[in-house]
């Protein structure tokens, strides 16, 4: 069977007819909706030998937003179309395109009718033209079998979060640790307007990270800030990608751990190409010669692509990483209709490319085995996975796709009706799926945002964000115009271990990974089309999981409970329990004392010259957080050596600070779990001064934090005791005026920097690792 569909906005539909068509049908429909609800279903009649079908609806304000489905005669939905603001359009094909009588709906995209009068009025026609050549469509994959699950609680033990980053926000970030090193690398977009996405690496397996830059800005030259991947192959090279505007994608490689990076701007450069991702091939040696970076794609309103690249050889290797060409054999032809896809990925023991992709009411997935060595000519074909059960299909917003080291395959989802979250499984290489497993229960009631590892055969993990709160995430009230209403709806970070995953009798432990709310009211799941209905996507569009050396779950998520409610970036590991590797965790959970290596207080920690000097007076080695008095909460911050208090090459100020979040109240007297700090700063090496506060922050547009920023707001007691800066603080007060302070205070950690000012960009120097600390205790010590 040959398919194609399209969802446009704003054009007719363009694809390849041979020979003439002949209109067995037509008409024009009109309608209205309303910001939660549905226009009527509006039937369009299919003859018999009919191949096509093309829908286009239009909103008599063209600025509100809204979508089109078509159904075909059983009442299955068939295609979605949502890109941008009105009109919009569905153009599908079919060879066997079942005859009846299909339907036309038109829906409001949540929030995006912005204007009265909600009136749509529509055309529609169906013909016989020959399926467009060139755009394979999709094979109905084999029946799999019907799983019976399990559900049990799970009984992991996840750490307090980690600090990726104390200044800079940023959306939707991606991570892995490198196999050889374990070395902890993470990228994200900062957004298009900045022309900047950034790389955070670790390297102590995650405990703390530096930004890969030696001027606080992207690591390698703009254009950028739009969707980013990161990948590393087994000579050690690393590959970045990035978004240009979405007109084409930017991609470097760096030979020298993330000193420096060789860009090529233009690497893939088509009109209208979007979120883009890496998979690595490290071929059947140990040399680089065999590697292939493989790049997917999707070219709005067109299709999917798979293009490749051979491994980077050298730093002086011109083309590695950096030269793109198509992959497939049906080149330059799509791979299969364009559609919202998630993550390639690679499985090198059955040498097979999976490319997961939202179709319908049901996941699309493209598969293609690679022959050692090759780059293009792969030979690919789409498969058709089960219905997705909920009563809608894939969405919210990418589907997710993994293999263990069986070469089982998986696909998770969240349903777009129920927001629940669903697997399906594959011991066939992908091409007979069992009948999907609903994985989320109550409390995760309402889903978002999934992604998915594997680990040992049968081995699943799966992370997701989910609410108690039934309903739909683009509903729920938006924290930029209703604070108040948005923290009534609680969001929480979730997974699940799937065990005996590709049988029929799996087992799946649930819990959260997060120890406090993450989120707070609306999630915009549609995309760019977000900023046009002004919806909350704060978060961008999804968040990662992957595994360690161990196969333990390490995922970088967003928090956004601030007071500033930016996309604040957090790191949490999996401390104990078995992992999906079938070793066992078994790290202690991080408390007050929290000791800390030293030499690692470099500045700056990359530049094309390589690290800088360590800075000893802000080589942190310890912090402790203890209470002076029932009611004063004394912070102890102590280096390798404060002999001097000079501040790091290019910097007028050197700083000490210790900062937590704390249920509190926002800037608007909603609940927050605020940003405190407590610090010391001294200015060209003289005497220090002791500060504490609640940050602020530099918005870009407004109630859009980029930077936050730690000013010296309320002066406070504070001595310097040999190595240690000793500062007290009165809880109630202590902080700004009129700011409570919850008893638990979550991530606290030590950081040093340099600054010219409190709104400058700090030269990251050295940080901690994170704990919790429970406000009260029996009061005593030394303040020394």
């Amino acid at each position: 069977m040959g398919l194609r569909f399209l969802a446009l906005a704003g054009v007719a539909a363009a694809f390849l007819v041979v020979g003439g068509t002949a209109k067995a049908d037509s008409g024009t429909f009109s309608g209205s909706v309303t910001p939660t609800s549905c226009g009527p279903m509006h039937p369009i009649a299919v003859a018999a030998g009919e191949t096509t079908i093309d829908v286009v609806a239009a909103e008599t304000i063209s600025a509100n937003d809204i979508t089109i489905d078509l159904y075909d005669p059983s009442g299955a939905l068939k295609a979605h179309g949502d890109t941008a603001t009105s009109p919009e359009e569905i153009v599908y094909q079919s060879a066997d395109l079942p005859p009846g009588t299909w339907h036309a709906q038109v829906c409001s995209f949540p929030g995006g009718l912005v204007a009265a009068p909600y009136d749509y009025t529509g055309t529609y026609s169906t013909s016989s033209a020959p399926v467009a050549p060139g755009t394979p469509g999709s094979g109905t994959g084999g029946n799999g079998g019907t799983p019976a699950p399990k559900y049990v609680a799970g009984k992991l033990v996840f750490s307090p979060a980690t600090v990726v980053d104390p200044q800079r926000t940023e959306g939707e970030p991606l991570n892995f640790l490198d196999p050889k090193t374990n070395d902890y690398w993470e990228s994200g977009p900062y957004g298009t307007t900045t022309q900047n996405s950034f790389i955070h690496r670790s390297t102590d397996n995650g405990l703390e990270f530096h930004l890969d830059s030696p001027a606080g800005l992207r690591p390698d030259a703009p254009p950028g800030g739009g969707d980013t991947d990161i990948a590393v192959d087994d000579q050690g090279f690393h590959y970045f990608a990035d978004l240009e505007g979405l007109v084409n994608l930017g991609t470097s490689v760096s030979n020298d751990d993330g000193n420096t990076w060789r860009k090529n701007p233009v690497a893939v450069q088509n009109a209208a190409v979007d979120r883009q991702w890496f998979a690595v091939d490290n071929g059947t040696t140990t040399t680089a010669a065999d590697n292939t970076i493989f790049l997917a794609f999707h070219e709005s309103a067109v299709g999917t692509y798979i293009y490749s690249s051979p491994g980077s050889t050298s730093a002086t290797d011109p083309v590695g990483g950096l030269v793109w060409q198509n992959a497939s054999a049906n080149a330059p032809m799509p791979l299969a209709a364009d559609a919202t896809c998630g993550q390639i990925r690679f499985d090198q023991v059955t040498r097979t490319l999976y490319y997961a992709c939202s179709e319908g009411n049901h996941v699309r997935v493209t598969i293609g085995h690679v022959a050692p060595g090759q780059r293009t000519g792969i030979v690919f074909h789409n498969v058709t996975l089960p219905t997705s059960p909920g009563g809608g299909g894939p969405g919210h917003l990418f589907p997710a796709l993994a293999t263990d080291s069986g070469g089982n395959v998986y696909a998770a989802w969240v349903d777009t009706n129920d927001s629940g979250v669903y697997y399906s499984s594959s011991t066939d290489k992908g091409e007979s799926w069992t009948t999907p497993v609903r994985v989320s229960t109550a409390p995760a009631t309402t889903a978002e945002f999934l992604w998915a590892q594997a680990g040992s055969a049968g081995q699943l993990a799966l992370a997701w964000y989910a609410t108690d709160t039934a309903g739909q995430p683009d509903t729920f009230p938006n924290w930029a115009t209703d604070p108040q209403g948005a923290t009534t709806v609680k969001w929480w970070g979730y997974a699940a271990v799937v065990s005996n995953a590709a049988s029929l009798s799996s087992t799946i432990a649930q819990q959260r990974f997060t120890e406090k709310p993450m989120h707070y009211g609306q999630i915009c799941n549609q995309g760019i089309g977000c900023t046009v209905s002004s919806g909350d996507r704060t978060m961008a569009d999804y968040f990662a999981l992957n595994l360690d050396k161990t196969g333990a779950i390490r995922i970088v998520y967003n928090d956004t409970t601030s007071q500033h409610h930016g996309a604040h970036l957090y790191e949490v590991r999996q401390l104990q329990g078995k992992t999906v590797t079938g070793k066992s965790a078994k790290e202690p959970v991080p408390k007050s004392p929290m000791k800390d290596v030293t030499g690692d207080a470099q500045w700056p920690h990359y530049s094309p010259t390589g690290a800088g000097p360590n800075q000893p007076q802000l080589d942190l080695s310890n912090v402790a957080l203890s209470m002076a008095s029932p009611s004063m909460l004394r912070v102890k911050m102590s280096v390798a050596n404060l002999a001097g208090m000079l501040p790091p090459p290019g910097k007028t100020n050197a700083v000490w600070l210790t900062r937590f979040q704390a249920l509190s109240v926002g800037d608007f007297g909603e609940e927050a779990y605020r940003v405190f700090y407590v610090g010391a700063e001294s200015t060209g090496g003289l005497a220090p001064q002791f500060f504490a506060g609640s940050t602020t922050c530099t918005d870009t547009t407004p109630q859009n934090c980029k930077v936050v920023d730690y000013p010296r707001t309320m002066a406070v007691q504070g001595r310097v005791c040999g190595n240690t800066i000793s500062v007290d603080v009165p809880v109630n007060g202590g902080f700004g005026i009129g700011l409570p302070v919850g008893n638990a205070l979550y991530n606290v950690t030590a950081f040093t920097f340099g600054r010219n000012d409190a709104n400058d960009l700090y030269a990251d120097v050295d940080a901690t690792h994170s704990f919790d600390f429970a406000l009260g205790g029996t009061p005593g010590g030394s303040p020394c």
